[in-house]
């Protein structure tokens, strides 16, 4: 009886390597991640550049290869948190769905948003930062700037369909909108059950809708 023709092993493919500067990103971005973990969980004061290296996988001097102090690492975790987040309320203005609609993806976007834990945890940290560290303070007065600009730029074409009318201009629509929002949901994640999301939700939804309605 014939055997049957011996398997040729299989060799597993290899990796390509990654170049240097690949090699970097990916560091910079696993510093960012556990970075965030201990800034919610310690706050920026009692995070240690050192633990977030070493939890990370690097060594000190990658860490700071990557970032001048734990400041500068903070900085780039609050700038990716809130791109990520305006993306989305970019790809939900830019979308091309009936007005109605459009405002009320943009009014649950922001209830979402304000109502994150973390997100609340971010912004109150960078707050606080900023009025104790001049650099904090310039990257919140630098991004806050870019923030109404692309804001602007994206709700005066939200202005222009027909059948959404605005209480105040985009830019103090924005402003209000976000400050009384951020201010309401500190005081929730703070009171607790006295103040409870699904109420913190609903002010929120009343507030904007008196500022942003459709016909």
């Amino acid at each position: 009886m014939a055997r049957p023709p011996a398997s040729v092993p299989t060799v597993p493919a290899r990796k390509p390597r990654l170049s240097r500067q690949e090699r970097k990103t990916q560091t910079r971005a696993s510093l960012i991640e556990i970075g965030r973990q201990h800034i919610l969980r310690d706050g920026l004061g009692d995070a240690v550049a050192e633990r977030i290296a070493e939890e990370a996988g690097f060594s000190r001097g990658a860490f700071y290869g990557n970032f001048a102090d734990k400041e500068d690492l903070f900085l780039a975790i609050v700038k990716d948190d809130q791109e990520s987040r305006f993306h989305l309320v970019r790809t939900i203005l830019e979308s091309h769905e009936p007005a109605g609609i459009l405002v009320k993806r943009l009014r649950e976007a922001v209830a979402e948003r304000v109502t994150d834990p973390d997100w609340i945890s971010l912004e109150a940290e960078f707050e606080a930062g900023a009025l104790r560290s001049e650099k904090i303070r310039q990257t919140y007065i630098e991004l806050y700037r870019n923030m109404l600009k692309d804001s602007r730029r994206i709700l005066n074409k939200l202005v222009q369909q027909p059948g959404i009318q605005f209480a105040l201009p985009p830019s103090e629509f924005l402003m209000v909108m976000l400050s009384f929002a951020h201010g309401l949901a500190v005081s929730q994640r703070l009171l607790g059950s006295e103040l409870s999301v699904k109420k913190t939700r609903k002010l929120i939804y009343t507030v904007f809708d008196r500022l942003l309605a459709t016909k």
